[in-house]
């Protein structure tokens, strides 16, 4: 019921180190954060209330929204790389919470956690999420990797579902293929046998 699952895939990542690994999801932590943050301000400015109410509100959560959960991974496949990933709601536990600490009256604070509860599970939140990932994939700014397509589809459960294809520049890519051969201890025992029959040879040289 409105769920919001991402796929991030990118065709040419096999293997992935950590640092590698480590860096994109960073990138993804970012990126859904940001995707929540519009979506709890569009419903801050959005309610009737003052604005000072509203200002109340949006300095009450600016500051721990960039530190939410903002995902729970649920799949890391590798041979090339696709993350599973679903979207938390903290960024609305955050509102919610909000509304009580923001609201002196009882009934105002009754009518948004109505106006939240129709949001949450009718079609509007679609529409704004919609614009949101749009808006916020259309600004990714990582040098390693570039939005090539975004997709979104609605399943028979409500929930949306989102695939992200990356890409990633020339020059880094060929980087990235010069050094993608993992080192394993079969390599590491292959170039020591090698080094130690070149300095046997050189002993049975020198005698």
């Amino acid at each position: 019921m409105n769920n919001v699952n991402f796929v991030f895939y990118h065709p040419h990542l096999d293997p992935i180190s950590d640092r590698t690994l480590r860096a994109l999801l960073k990138k993804i932590s970012t990126i859904l954060r940001e995707i929540q943050y519009q979506e709890v301000f569009h419903l801050i400015n959005i309610s009737d209330i003052s604005p000072s109410e509203k200002q109340s509100m949006r300095d009450r959560v600016k500051g721990p929204i960039n530190h939410i959960d903002a995902y729970y991974l649920q799949k890391l496949e590798k041979g090339s790389i696709e993350i599973t990933i679903s979207l938390t709601a903290f960024g609305i536990w955050l509102l919610q919470q909000t509304i009580g600490e923001s609201i002196k009256e009882a009934w105002l604070k009754s009518e948004m956690h109505k106006n939240l509860v129709s949001y949450l599970s009718g079609d509007a939140r679609k529409e704004v999420l919609d614009r949101n990932i749009d808006r916020v994939l259309e600004n990714w700014t990582f040098d390693n990797y570039l939005v090539e397509d975004v997709s979104k589809t609605t399943d028979e459960k409500g929930d949306i579902n989102v695939r992200v294809v990356l890409g990633t520049p020339y020059e880094v890519q060929r980087r990235i293929n010069e050094n993608k051969v993992p080192v394993t201890l079969e390599d590491i025992i292959k170039e020591s046998e090698k080094e130690i029959a070149k300095l046997d040879a050189q002993n049975d040289d020198k005698n």
